[in-house]
């Protein structure tokens, strides 16, 4: 009998599993029901969702694998494949691929330049060492295992993957797998995923197919140079951004086996094994969510979503409802693609992470009296190299708002049977705008029967007076209705949401009391008009403004770059 039985809210067949690079990382964000269940591509939602059409193409990479795929394989000129990409949008005339964002048109235009000057670099390397060079392999390698029985995990076959660019030598003898960044290459990857990657690339057959059923290896139509297992494999990652490499891995076959034995087996067969739910942006892809008991669900409480368009689940912060609106292409750009330009925090921003860090650190030590008693132990020569590289003024500055911290800490008086939770992730699930709200507050404690809801900020001023509290911070908007919906449980009339703000001069601390229908309202009206243009919006387009100037993807915004430029040119506008 199988030891991992189908999850409630699914149906299907469990005996095939598929382990990608994803699940080989371990990431402890990550929910381990959601990562098993999406490890068995047979088993399926139940009831199944109903397709809805993606209005712009949300995997990032997907146009620059095309391009590439067009250029390695096809041999077409780079110049030829670039100017399809725009003319096409991205899709290069597949009626089953979305339209890409202009912003993803322009990245991705420049990633192929530097990725191929990266892959160039490389070959022009291995020439001047006497290797052999290597040529673009156009299947996926995958390592199978088929038992004659299902095993104890109702298995009949494994099937490793790893999502990725291979390259083989003309006699096979060396392989390589070269994994794609958004921005620089990645100085290393978790030992785990570099195992596993590794042993693709030494193990895995030339195979098409895959999707929701099991990968068909290639024999057909593969090389002989295919059907050699190389004695040699190295793991490349390249940032498709500035065309950086960092060779993660380089062993022979030996060394493939050691690593992957030591490092790889017990975090993929927990990957396959491990049941437990932790909600959070998993949610979003997870197969068992409708059966799931660990994400609450609050089916009213914004009905903001019943009026708009059909969309496919997505996951959503207040930090995500400010980008967008200050503007839609930097939200889509930066949080839906990840695509940042690297850039330097100015010292506001660098000190309060160095406040947050501090009074995280004593928040979960929960130190007798509160932070009074701690306050000694803040070390402002550590702030000014490191992480934070404050100055000498700005680390005074953080010393002065942690002082006054004291005397409102949260901990102060609160009993040894509370319950304290530091950047604890609060997640939920709004069934009928098909949402997954992610929050993670400062601090999170309980007081007599009731859920306290701390947010700190810190600021070189006092607090605004000329726009409501929950207009400025509409995260407390967003904490007055989870503790009003009753998502964390507790008595509601002894819940309280609070605001610290913190300045080397003094401290506000602002209370709301989610039991109010005053408070509920505003802070209903607050996120209801933040989330309404945000649900129906499917182009994202970009709103050039005094913003642009400090935009990380202003490098793929035409019309940003238009508005600076014209801005400039008019300098009596500013």
């Amino acid at each position: 009998m199988s030891t991992w039985s189908r999850p409630n809210g699914t149906a299907g067949d469990i005996s095939l599993i598929r382990i990608n690079l994803a699940a080989a990382r371990d990431n402890p964000e990550d929910c381990p029901l959601a990562r098993s269940t999406n490890a068995r591509p047979l088993l399926d939602e139940d009831p199944y969702p109903p397709y809805v059409a993606a209005p712009l193409q949300g995997f990032t990479l997907k146009p620059l694998m095309d391009a590439l795929d067009r250029i390695e394989h096809d041999g077409r000129a780079t110049s030829k494949v670039i100017e399809q990409l725009h003319s096409t949008r991205g899709t290069f005339g597949l009626w089953n691929r979305p339209p890409a964002h202009p912003g993803l048109l322009e990245w991705t235009a420049a990633a192929i330049s530097q990725y191929l000057a990266a892959r160039a670099a490389d070959q022009y390397r291995r020439q001047v060492a006497g290797l052999l060079p290597t040529h673009p392999v156009r299947y996926a390698w995958v390592a199978r295992r088929t038992l004659s029985k299902p095993d104890f995990r109702g298995v009949l076959a494994y099937e490793t993957t790893a999502w990725g660019r291979g390259y083989v030598a003309p006699d096979g003898s060396a392989r390589d797998l070269w994994l794609l960044s958004f921005g620089a290459a990645k100085p290393d990857r978790p030992a785990s995923e570099k195992a596993t990657a590794a042993y693709v690339a030494a193990y895995g057959e030339p195979c098409i197919g895959g999707g929701r059923h099991p990968y068909q290896v290639a024999t057909f139509r593969t090389e002989e140079r295919d059907q050699v297992v190389p004695s040699r494999v190295r793991v490349i990652d390249v940032g498709c951004g500035d065309g950086t490499t960092t060779t993660l891995v380089d062993w022979d076959r030996h060394e493939v086996d050691q690593h992957f034995a030591a490092d790889a087996k017990v975090v993929l067969s927990r990957a396959v094994g491990d049941r437990n739910a932790r909600p959070g942006s998993s949610c979003v892809r997870c197969k068992a969510l409708s059966g799931c008991d660990a994400l609450p669900r609050t089916p009213n409480l914004l009905s903001v979503a019943s009026s708009t368009q059909p969309r496919a689940r997505r996951s959503v912060s207040v930090s995500d409802l400010r980008t967008y609106d200050a503007c839609p292409a930097q939200y889509h750009l930066a949080r839906q693609l990840k695509l940042k330009a690297p850039r330097l925090e100015n010292g506001a921003i660098r000190r309060g992470r160095a406040v947050d860090a501090w009074l995280n650190d004593r928040h979960r030590d929960r130190p007798a009296g509160g932070c009074r008693t701690a306050l000694q132990t803040i070390d402002r020569s550590a702030w000014m190299t490191g992480t934070f590289s404050l100055s000498d003024d700005e680390a005074d500055q953080g010393a002065k708002m942690l002082a006054h911290h004291e005397a409102v800490c949260p901990l102060a008086g609160l009993g040894d049977h509370e319950q304290v939770l530091v950047q604890h992730r609060v997640s939920f699930f709004e069934p009928v705008a098909n949402l997954v709200w992610i929050a993670t507050p400062d601090l999170l404690h309980t007081r007599a029967g009731g859920w306290t809801w701390r947010e700190t900020k810190t600021s070189t001023g006092r607090l605004y007076e000329g726009q409501p509290l929950l207009r400025q911070y509409p995260q407390l908007a967003l904490a007055v209705l989870i503790l009003h919906a009753g998502v964390l449980g507790g008595d509601v009339t002894r819940s309280r949401v609070e605001l610290e703000l913190l300045n080397a001069d003094d401290v506000t601390l602002e209370e709301l009391d989610p039991s109010q229908p005053r408070v509920v309202r505003e802070a209903h009206d607050v996120l209801e008009d933040l989330l309404r243009p945000w649900l129906q919006d499917g182009s994202f387009e970009p709103t050039p403004g005094r913003p642009c100037a400090d935009c990380e993807v202003l490098a793929w915004c035409s019309p940003g770059q238009a508005h600076l430029t014209a801005t400039a040119a008019k300098p009596e506008d500013r």
